[in-house]
């Protein structure tokens, strides 16, 4: 009688939950490894300010723009399946919100029935393109959280990635953020470090994303750019470069209170990551690429400068400033004012660039030879500068740089 009974309780379970209703395993593929998603719950336990932040802002703001990504982490991290079902069906209201429609397809997965499943991995949304980091986010994002492969996707779209970022694209806060995503997605699903494309870029990108931040916004930066430097901390927070960026996001000052940053400032901002304060880092970055941020110092009235293969910026500098050398920081920008031009000697630790040059320019520098007169020079080599005109000088030349006849 006993074996009766129970073989008719796991009858009727299993017709209430069929095999077409079966779902993946629930351990979430997208921006919520274990570890995250640990701290999420510790936040969410202590009633931390961002947890609180984030809570009021779920309660109250129904009609937010960023409704589905907010109700699947508030499941993500809760398991109140009142909200992670409010989340499914803003999904399925709002399918070609397609970065949100993969976050809640990805972490409520329990909740979704196979059809409603269907609904949100089948991507009948306008053809958008792959043309910048968030379409190319969102398409892995998707191709992930429906169980796809996105080898070729990757292979297609990787190079890209880099290559908007190196050429200047990480200064859109938006699509810097969407960048970060990317690869952390793509390093989560197939273990590929896509930064490993232009290791010497990615290593000071945080300091140049910094850097980057005109002395009027360093204080007061968007949602948006604070979000995008958690973000890309959250990359890679061992980096020295990112422990700078991680001293200047965290700060109190920064944190997002209220608007849609507080979703993402819940997620990123990690509180057990203390950084190291951003005023001890150099106050300049160079690029090969023909790209220099520099600024005199970190106050809000500090000069500023960008040079690029474009255009030159400037903030608050000097008059003159081009027309003489200038200092930021251990960093010496001397113009090319004629042909040839007596170098400087440079302290240890410092650096000198040269500009003003043409595009790709080459330059011959020679030595004194002080076994016959300081009058003898001696060919020492010769070098090219960049896309923008500029020529950072090796630490082991000195002497005479010129250029050919102008």
């Amino acid at each position: 009688m006993l074996l009766k009974l129970a073989f008719l309780v796991l009858t009727v379970a299993a017709s209430a939950y069929t095999a077409a209703d079966e779902v993946p395993d629930h351990s979430p593929q997208l921006l919520l490894p274990a570890q995250r998603l640990r701290r999420l719950k510790r936040d969410h336990e202590r009633q931390t300010q961002r947890w609180v932040n984030f809570e009021n802002r779920v309660n109250s703001i129904p009609d937010s723009p960023e409704r589905g990504f907010e109700l699947a982490l508030y499941y993500a991290i809760t398991g109140d399946e009142a909200r992670g079902k409010e989340a499914v069906q803003w999904a399925l209201a709002h399918a070609c919100e397609r970065r949100q429609a993969a976050l809640v397809l990805d972490w409520t997965g329990p909740l979704i029935a196979t059809a409603d499943r269907s609904k949100l991995a089948a991507q009948n949304c306008p053809d958008r393109g792959l043309q910048n980091p968030t379409s190319l986010r969102d398409a892995v994002f998707l191709k992930i959280a429906a169980g796809e492969d996105i080898s070729k996707l990757v292979d297609d779209s990787r190079k890209q990635i880099t290559a908007f970022l190196a050429d200047g694209g990480f200064q859109d806060a938006a699509q810097l953020y969407a960048a970060a995503e990317y690869m952390m997605a793509v390093r989560a699903a197939q273990h590929v470090d896509v930064r490993e494309d232009d290791s010497t870029f990615f290593l000071q990108l945080p300091v140049e994303f910094l850097l980057a931040l005109k002395p009027d916004k360093l204080d007061h930066p968007g949602w948006m750019t604070h979000v995008a430097a958690l973000a890309l901390v959250a990359l890679d927070p061992n980096l020295e470069s990112s422990q700078f960026l991680q001293g200047w996001a965290i700060a109190d000052r920064q944190m997002a209170r209220e608007g849609p940053g507080v979703a993402y400032e819940l997620l990123w901002a990690d509180p057990y990551l203390p950084g190291i304060g951003y005023q001890n880092m150099n106050r300049w970055a160079y690029d090969a690429r023909g790209h220099l941020f520099a600024r005199m110092d970190w106050e809000p009235n500090s000069c500023y400068i960008e040079i690029s293969p474009s255009d030159v910026k400037e903030q608050n500098c000097p008059p003159g400033w081009r027309d003489a050398p200038a200092a930021f920081g251990r960093l010496t920008l001397l113009p090319m004012p004629e042909r040839c031009l007596e170098l400087p000697h440079v302290q240890n630790g410092d650096s000198l660039i040269v500009w003003k040059l043409k595009p790709h320019e080459i330059i011959h520098t020679e030595q004194a030879n002080p076994e016959q007169g300081k009058q003898h020079k001696e060919p020492q080599g010769v070098s090219e500068a960049d896309a923008a005109g500029m020529w950072r000088v090796p630490m082991n030349i000195t002497g005479k740089a010129c250029t050919a006849a102008r």
